[in-house]
């Protein structure tokens, strides 16, 4: 028999004075009410970006890029160095400029850039050069460089953005 007054904790409390089984028995009833609400139940469609130019630079576009009040984020190609290289691809994320991009060097001073996000499950995409697409590990999707879909499920394009390669930087567009 506990001689334990009971107006105490138990010792099974934490710091707080808050049983463990408790809290979790707590959670486990907040779960199962929202499981009884539906929350949760349906696949959730991710939020897809306008495209933010009206035509995605074509290969070996030149120029010179904005500023970065304009919208251009610098890539310096150290922080990537398998895009030096035709064929080279890579997750490119900054995230101060909201960008999370894949990145192709698709040819000789043709760099192509979308969206990492797929537009049908919300799941991160990545180039797969023996598909000659970029794909999602979710569901299968599957879109061209331009964005575009290849395959289903994903029924919308992937954002694609202007790239320009000045020096030893890639540029990527990303109006805000």
């Amino acid at each position: 028999m506990s001689t334990r007054a009971p107006h105490l904790p138990s010792e099974d409390a934490e710091a707080g004075g808050v049983e463990r089984r408790q809290v979790l028995c707590t959670l486990l009833r907040g779960t199962c009410a929202l499981a009884a609400l539906g929350c949760g139940g349906d696949w959730r469609e991710a939020v897809v970006l306008p495209a933010p130019d009206p035509a995605p630079a074509e290969c070996g576009d030149t120029g010179v890029p904005g500023t970065p009040e304009d919208g251009w984020v610098e890539v310096p190609l150290s922080l990537h160095p398998a895009l030096r290289e035709p064929g080279g691809h890579a997750a490119v994320r900054v995230p101060e400029a909201l960008l999370d991009v894949v990145v192709v060097h698709a040819g000789d001073g043709c760099y192509r850039a979308v969206w990492r996000t797929c537009t049908h499950g919300d799941c991160a995409v990545a180039w797969d050069g023996a598909l000659g697409a970029v794909e999602c590990p979710c569901h299968g999707s599957r879109f061209g460089l331009d964005g575009s879909v290849l395959q289903g499920p994903a029924s919308r394009p992937l954002t694609a953005f202007r790239t320009l390669r000045v020096g030893d930087s890639l540029f990527i567009h990303r109006p805000r």
